[in-house]
């Protein structure tokens, strides 16, 4: 994968960020920190901690610098503001109309909100989880430390109104609900003098606190995990995992709290009390689940590492909290099918853990028996028949099933033919070797099955075509054992891994294609290029130069798109920041024209900079964007894609688009240099004013030029509309450069300059004719 791709493709400003190249390294980041992880020996249990809580961290930037661009990019309050002053002066025909577009922000300003408040959820969520570890004791103070940090500005943005439901449940009214009871029962203390307040309001914060666990955030992680595609059994469920045992966890001792002074309330109902003692055991359970998945999750990742040995023990422990799980549902009749499969999931662990112990076994057998060494061969044999049997019995799934019944038929060979007092046991040895070579034959067969169906399904059915994969993963960890290190083995999970992240590129893109543009519209199309980059890699280890080429051209398209929707946000604000400049303009000169005083004067001065850089800074973020988007799309290297994409039209037509914005940049640092020289002039520094109002002037000229070299790029590719409307563009500032021109002259005359009306005014932030 080309990780080097979107930091070369960005020519920026240094105070400017392309939102879309951070999401995509920190995206890169968490694959890297998960699979570190995932993989790392699980003996060393310091750097395995050390490695969790990398990758929480990982995952912790990333929802931060989503939070951050949710914040760059909210709607302005200053639209709101205008709208409604608009609206009491308005003329009845034109009021419903604002009434409309006003109603439309305030929903759009609250959908924002809800995002950024759920990003930052997350954030939270992560080093919450990290906190704690499912493989140490100790409590890692410094994540303790950071979150509790964001869960303060998690409570912060509960004073606006706006509600976060990932699916069913408001996460915002659940904590409000525990923000309320809590400042209920602080001044409760207060009036009452009471140390911890009354026992009513201690159970209702608890229980609140814990549906804000056991329901929101279950919601929330269950909604990321989709959309983030966590199916990857190799190691993209393991984050998922993690953070549902740590909220169920987290759910079940809140309940714990709740239910003793809950025996002791006078309005206490019978039915309250069983159910809190329900969900405290479904949670309890639940928690238990995830933490048997966390194992399991590392344990097949090892076993296709060919690290039996480690694999054995993790399955192992995976089985014995699925145990924990299947007691704690046994207690609640409601949960008995919650029971029954934990039972099974505790027993298939079992199985895949004996199965991997005698797997690890047979290499010991097989080196015992070439060195005649016939008592200790006999001695491993007994183990690995006692463990295969065990697992026989244990075992849920028809894959493993028959793996370990295929074993079985081979040792009781080898069982026999030791107990015939077989001479030479190097023969034993060399049957061993070619039962392994028959059953690895017949795997391979059964693995390519799956894989031509799933390449059958894939473009038109993704989701059936991910089932046979899944299929061919299964028996792919059982391939994997026997033969980790064989060629065609190693060329068929290469394969396997290619088909995966190729039809993870296609479910992506056909979500990507349900959203519209926005943050989740930009992260979705960043995922999109990962998983096709991804596919690309191994489809070229395997030899499919043409469909690694193809992929990586796909995932450029949807890389370029989303540089595109983010670009646009900035473009549609900057508009909006021009006019808000030129509303605080007309403001601020109004306020000089009182000649208060000499303080407010340079606040004047200092607010109207200010308000300019803000305008700028938003046009150079929209500029990078739109650059990045073209180079990205130029970056398409097949014919046919580009021909079929209109890749080449595109090109120019956003790169027509970045020289207008230049001039849309040169137009508004010339209204800078002209609202400086009329504060200048209006202050009596006639020098300075001069000198602005050249720069003004200059400016402006350099925006004709660049207007007229977006208008010549339209042309060419025939989007005259465009062309027009930028031509006159270049038409006012070339009118207002010789205007500004002309106020530099009078200065030199001695007369007064001519202050810009307000016909001028919008013509000079709005690039709009005058009148």
């Amino acid at each position: 994968m080309d990780k080097s791709s979107p930091r070369s493709k960005n020519s920026q400003d240094s105070d400017v960020k392309v939102y879309s190249s951070s999401f995509f390294e920190l995206n890169l980041e968490i694959q890297d920190a998960v699979r570190e992880f995932i993989l790392h020996d699980i003996d060393d249990t310091e750097g395995l901690e050390s490695k969790r809580i990398q990758m929480h961290n990982a995952f912790t930037n990333l929802y931060e610098e989503i939070t951050r661009f949710g914040q760059d990019v909210m709607a302005e309050s200053f639209d709101m503001e205008f709208l409604r002053k608009g609206i009491a002066q308005a003329e009845p025909e034109v009021k419903e109309q604002m009434q409309a577009a006003l109603e439309d922000l305030v929903e759009q300003e609250k959908s924002q909100l809800a995002e950024i408040w759920m990003a930052k959820v997350l954030a939270w969520l992560h080093q919450s989880a990290a906190t704690s570890s499912p493989f140490v004791e100790e409590t890692n103070q410094e994540s303790k430390q950071r979150a509790l940090t964001l869960m303060a500005d998690i409570y912060t943005m509960l004073e606006k109104p706006f509600s976060a439901v990932p699916s069913k449940v408001d996460g915002t009214q659940k904590l409000r609900r525990v923000a309320l009871s809590d400042k209920a029962r602080s001044l409760q203390m207060k009036a009452k003098g009471e140390e911890n307040g009354t026992p009513r309001m201690i159970v209702n914060a608890k229980i609140s606190e814990a549906e804000f666990y056991d329901e929101f955030l279950n919601e929330l992680i269950g909604n990321e995990s989709t959309f983030r595609q966590a199916f990857n059994p190799f190691d993209e469920l393991l984050w998922r995992d993690l953070l549902s045992s740590f909220i169920f966890e987290e759910a079940t001792e809140l309940y714990n709290e709740v239910i003793p002074p809950l025996k002791d309330l006078d309005d206490q109902e019978e039915y309250e009390l069983e159910k809190l003692t329900d969900w405290k055991k479904n949670t309890a359970g639940l928690s238990e689940v995830y933490c048997a998945m966390i194992y399991n999750d590392i344990a097949d990742a090892q076993m296709r590492n060919g690290n039996l040995e480690d694999a054995s023990k993790l399955y192992m422990t995976s089985s014995e909290a699925f145990g924990r799980a299947e007691k704690s549902f046994k207690e609640v009749p409601k949960l008995h099918d919650n029971a029954q499969q934990s039972e099974k999931d505790k027993k298939h662990r079992k199985a895949q853990a004996l199965f991997c112990r005698s797997e690890n076994s047979v290499k010991t057998l097989s080196d015992l028996l070439t060195v005649d060494n016939r008592d200790e061969a006999v001695e491993l044999l007994e183990g690995i028949f006692k463990d295969l049997q065990k697992a026989e019995k244990l075992s849920k799934r028809r894959e493993l099933t028959a793996a370990i019944q295929e074993n079985l038929r081979t040792f009781s060979f080898v069982e026999d033919m030791l107990g015939r007092q077989e001479k030479n046991l190097k023969n034993i040895a060399e049957h061993i070797k070619f039962a392994k070579d028959l059953r690895k034959t017949g795997l391979i067969q059964n693995v390519n099955k799956h894989l031509d169906e799933a390449s059958a399904q894939m473009k038109n059915k993704p989701a059936e075509a991910l089932e046979e994969i899944r299929e061919g993963l299964s028996i792919l960890g059982i391939l994997l054992n026997l033969e980790a290190e064989d060629k065609e083995v190693r060329h068929l999970r290469n394969k396997t891994l290619a088909f995966l992240g190729h039809i993870k590129y296609l479910i992506q893109f056909k979500l990507s294609s349900q959203l519209e543009g926005g943050l989740k519209f930009i992260q979705s199309r960043i995922l999109e290029n990962l998983h096709a980059e991804e596919a690309a890699s191994y489809y070229k280890i395997i030899g499919e130069q043409g469909t690694a080429a193809e992929l990586m051209d796909r995932g450029r398209l949807a890389f370029a798109t989303a540089y595109a929707s983010e670009a646009q946000i900035y473009s549609k604000q900057s508009e909006q920041l021009a006019f808000k400049t030129q509303l605080d303009r007309i403001n601020l000169s109004g306020e000089l024209d009182d000649q208060i005083a000499e303080l407010k004067e340079e606040r004047i001065l200092e607010k109207g900079i200010k308000s300019h850089d803000v305008t700028l800074n938003r046009i150079k973020c929209a500029k990078a964007a739109f650059e990045a988007a073209a180079n990205e799309l130029d970056s398409v290297k097949n014919g046919r894609i580009r021909e079929k994409n209109n890749v080449d039209m595109q090109v120019q037509q956003l790169r027509g688009v970045v020289m207008k914005l230049n001039g849309d940049l040169a137009r508004i640092q010339g209204a800078k240099d002209d609202f400086m020289a009329e504060v200048s002039s209006k202050l009596g520094d006639e020098r300075e004013a001069k000198r602005l109002y050249s720069d003004a002037s200059d400016k402006l000229r350099n925006a004709v030029g660049d207007y007229s070299d977006a208008v010549q790029v339209f042309r060419e590719i025939g989007d005259n509309q465009a062309a027009q409307n930028v031509e006159g563009r270049a038409k006012i500032a070339d009118l207002l450069a010789r205007g500004v021109w002309d106020n530099k002259q009078r200065i030199g005359r001695d007369q007064e300059p001519n202050y810009k009306g307000q016909d001028e005014l919008i013509a000079l932030y709005q690039g709009l004719p005058r009148g």
